[in-house]
């Protein structure tokens, strides 16, 4: 799981306003894309069509085939397993230790003892924080709990990571070594999707970069290494 394709989508909201005009895009499996615009350009909607959150006034969002606008509230959660997502405000439960943030995906799933324990110690490392799981949120720097957010989203291994803003208010080493980490995670075979307004890093990366004005695609940069998604 991870091919994912938009298919002459529109979404419009009950105030008339739309926020996604005839959108037909393509991701393939093992990708990585920046979705940039201004605020109000469709960045968010866009997020929410792949998470099923919200679902298409027109077209399709399908999902290794799967059509995610027509699928029942009971499969949801299930589909949702497969993916990660990171937020600008990471969400932590300020009264839980950061191996319990982290390990939250992985009980609501039914995973137990020794295998949630090597889950989240394999995540943590991955983002440079292991050693501080028995620390609280309020513990941690910005860019550290950030970072908490991220381990949480990986932590369930998915096909398929989103992240909304994820640099919006860290500085510009911190946001930097943010975009490595997902970079890192394309690397070992996540799809990738990071909507982002930081034109000047995101164009840093290399990476496919798709523009977004007014809810349509007005560019579609394939970045410096385009191979790599196709031999993802």
């Amino acid at each position: 799981m991870g091919h994912i394709e938009l298919q002459h989508v529109t979404k419009r909201f009950d105030n008339g306003h739309e926020a996604l005009s005839d959108v037909s895009v393509e991701f393939a499996e093992g990708s990585m894309t920046f979705l940039t615009g201004h605020s109000g350009a469709g960045k968010s909607t866009f997020l929410k069509l792949l998470l099923g959150a919200d679902i298409p006034t027109r077209g399709r969002v399908l999902v290794n085939g799967v059509d995610i606008g027509a699928m029942s509230q009971r499969r949801l959660p299930r589909y949702r397993q497969n993916l990660g997502v990171v937020f600008q405000d990471h969400h932590l439960l300020t009264q839980r230790t950061i191996f319990e943030n982290v390990a939250l995906p992985l009980r609501v799933v039914g995973m137990r003892g020794r295998e949630i324990a090597r889950r989240v110690r394999a995540a943590l490392t991955r983002v440079e924080l292991l050693g501080k799981e028995n620390l609280f949120p309020r513990h941690l720097s910005t860019g550290e709990q950030q970072r908490v957010g991220i381990a949480r989203a990986v932590v369930t291994r998915p096909k398929i990571l989103l992240a909304d803003e994820p640099t919006g208010n860290l500085d510009p080493d911190l946001s930097r070594h943010i975009m490595d980490l997902f970079a890192r995670f394309n690397h070992v075979g996540s799809t990738v999707i990071v909507a982002s307004h930081d034109v000047q890093l995101i164009e840093a990366m290399g990476s496919r970069i798709l523009h977004l004005e007014q809810g349509r695609v007005v560019s579609d940069n394939p970045g410096d290494n385009p191979l790599h998604e196709a031999d993802a």
